[in-house]
């Protein structure tokens, strides 16, 4: 089956991010399966950490709102594309890679793509960001 994905598979252990999602899926819930809903998981609690500290010491749901809106764009994480959002657009992940899935594993192929809704697909180039040395 063709798919695609605009996380890193679960199977990369090359990937940094997936090296310490797997550290901390085995430290605190080796009991369940590591798949890509754990990858996804953890992605999206990476990015609410970021929002939650740009929307201050007494977050509101108004406050993350606006982090997000302020900040969203330039929030780093393990994706393999630009997360794209502010006050005008909440898109969330702006492209992916296309992936062969083979007996339950993704293996990523090609290059990265990008887009936004209207625009052209063009490769993306820019390296994933690294994990912070600190959580």
């Amino acid at each position: 089956m063709i798919s695609d994905n605009y996380l890193p598979s679960e199977f990369d252990m090359s990937n940094p991010w997936i090296r310490l999602f797997k550290q901390i899926h085995d430290q605190y819930d080796a009991s369940q399966p590591f798949d890509g809903n754990t990858v996804y998981g953890m992605s999206a609690g990476y990015l609410f950490v970021q929002a939650l500290r740009g929307a201050g010491k007494n977050p509101t749901r108004q406050s993350i709102v606006n982090a997000l809106n302020q900040n969203g764009a330039h929030y780093k994480g393990p994706s393999l594309v630009p997360l794209g959002y502010s006050t005008t657009y909440h898109g969330g992940y702006m492209g992916t890679q296309i992936g062969t899935v083979n007996n339950g594993s993704i293996m990523t192929s090609g290059p990265v793509y990008t887009t936004h809704d209207t625009g052209p697909i063009t490769v993306y180039s820019k390296p994933q960001p690294a994990p912070p040395a600190k959580l």
